[in-house]
């Protein structure tokens, strides 16, 4: 009985693995990681080709979908210099709302495996635009297939998603 339950137990978590990709998530490419994101996904193929720097398109998302705020993007990467270029704005026309908002971006080769990540919580109050450009170095730039983008409201405030930040740039060989 204990054999048959024990079987019956590693058939239905083998299951799980495979359907879900990895017990920390449902995706295979670094999302897994993240949990209430909106996601969107841009292929490195989309990206407009200038010399040895690929631009990609824009990132447009609310951070709350009831709401007129945004989370907007743009993100270039220079393979001669090995280092991805990221601006991110947040626009609050809200007038009466304020909110801490989580935005990450994840570059990662055609394996899934993350080659940059990107995070941050910022507080924004009530009509406020708030806008910041970052620099990132990575040797295996050139390997990254897709990035992906995620917002989402932060409800638990400052510092949320830092220790997951943390360990998937612990996870980053380079």
């Amino acid at each position: 009985m204990t054999s048959t339950l024990r079987a019956s137990t590693l058939a239905t978590a083998a299951a799980t693995i495979l359907a879900f990709g990895s017990p920390a998530g449902a995706y295979a490419d670094g999302r897994g990681d993240w949990t209430g994101y909106a996601w969107q996904k841009i292929q490195i193929a989309k990206c407009a080709t200038e010399g040895s720097t690929l631009a990609c398109p824009l990132y447009h998302q609310k951070w709350d979908w009831k709401r007129n705020q945004w989370v907007d993007i743009a993100i270039s990467l220079d393979l001669a210099k090995a280092e991805l270029a990221l601006t991110q704005r947040l626009t609050d026309n809200d007038r009466m709302d304020k909110d801490y908002v989580c935005v990450t971006v994840l570059a990662v080769d055609a394996a899934g495996r993350d080659i940059v990540a990107h995070h941050q919580n910022w507080q924004i109050g009530p009509g406020d635009v708030m806008e910041k450009g970052f620099r990132y170095q990575a040797s295996q730039l050139d390997e990254v297939a897709t990035i992906f983008l995620g917002s989402k409201q932060c409800r638990d405030g400052a510092g949320q998603d830092d220790a997951t930040y943390a360990r998937v740039l612990a996870g980053i060989a380079d």
